[in-house]
């Protein structure tokens, strides 16, 4: 079994043995929901959370690599790229409705010829994403007649936050230190000088905060939650751990272990730094639980595995 799959298999079975898996079991299947095509990988996850499968999706194979799960089934159809779908293709497809999010408002004139349009604004520039997740979740389960599905998708994600709050300050407790939890960065590699930062205005910053887990970031980020920088301001804050995300860029993966720079960073010297699993940057409900489960595996290690944790983390 290929590490993709392996990660998808896994992911899958995590997901389904949580209380979000009830989501999909709360949902009315009497009543058809509309033919949709969906654009916005969120959109899709908190659909097929809900129950819901849309009749076409943008970036199939790319979309089950970064959300990793829920699982656009193989019989969906691929509609094209995000920012150019297959018109010919939707033509075909003959939807109720095009679901597109905020960013994507450039192409409603050109969908419209097609099937209506309605857009979603989840990513702003006032932020919060995870509290307009729980209201898109809630009207996307109106639109499809799955409001039951609806509350329990966001009941289920607030007891996967709650339970992982338990967990991690259990752990801080256990540990009886004056600063037994660190803050910590998180990043994704651009390239081996370059990386996306995660702070304000993201999915997982609303995540943390609800975790009680302080971010070492402060610097400005752009609507999306990212902020871009070079490596070296991983060293502002030299107490931090370092969390940093999969797939590596694969001229990262060739050179990491040679990055002078990167093991000069004092979390990376001291051994605090960690991978976590691939993740969609930009996702919703489903997105905020099972980074809030990853995120809890990794903070709440027993001591003795975090230096060999550390030590196979690409380095």
């Amino acid at each position: 079994m290929r590490r993709r799959d392996f990660l998808r298999s896994a992911a899958l079975a995590s997901l389904l043995g949580t209380p979000l898996a009830g989501a999909r079991a709360a949902a009315n299947l009497t009543t058809p929901a509309p033919r949709l095509v969906v654009l916005d990988w969120g959109l899709v996850e908190t659909l097929l959370a809900l129950g819901i499968t849309p009749v076409g999706v943008a970036e199939t194979e790319a979309y089950n690599d970064s959300v990793v799960t829920p699982l656009v089934p193989a019989h969906v159809p691929d509609v094209g790229l995000r920012l150019a779908p297959s018109l010919e293709l939707l033509q075909q497809l003959a939807p109720d409705l095009i679901l597109i999010n905020s960013s994507q408002e450039s192409q409603r004139a050109m969908l419209e010829r097609i099937a209506p349009v309605r857009a979603f604004a989840v990513y702003t520039d006032t932020g919060a994403p995870y509290r307009h997740s729980q209201e898109v979740t809630l009207q996307l389960a109106e639109l499809c007649g799955r409001t039951g599905a609806g509350h329990a998708l966001i009941d289920a994600t607030e007891r996967v936050l709650a339970r992982s709050r338990t967990q991690i300050a259990a752990r801080r407790a256990r540990l009886q230190g004056p600063d037994p939890q660190r803050p910590l960065y998180l990043i994704r590699f651009f390239d081996g000088r370059h990386i996306g930062v995660y702070g304000a205005r993201s999915l997982f910053q609303d995540v943390m905060d609800a975790l009680d887990v302080a971010n070492a970031w402060h610097g400005p980020t752009d609507y999306w939650g990212i902020g871009v920088a070079g490596l070296e301001k991983l060293a502002v804050s030299p107490t931090a751990d370092v969390l940093y995300f999969d797939p590596l860029p694969n001229g990262v993966a060739r050179t990491l272990s040679s990055n002078r720079l990167w093991h000069a960073l004092p979390a990376v010297a001291a051994g605090r730094v960690a991978t976590l699993p691939p993740f969609w940057g930009f996702g919703m409900l489903p997105s905020a639980a099972r980074f809030a489960e990853a995120l809890t595996a990794t903070l709440t290690r027993a001591p003795a595995t975090d230096a060999a944790v550390a030590t196979q983390a690409r380095l």
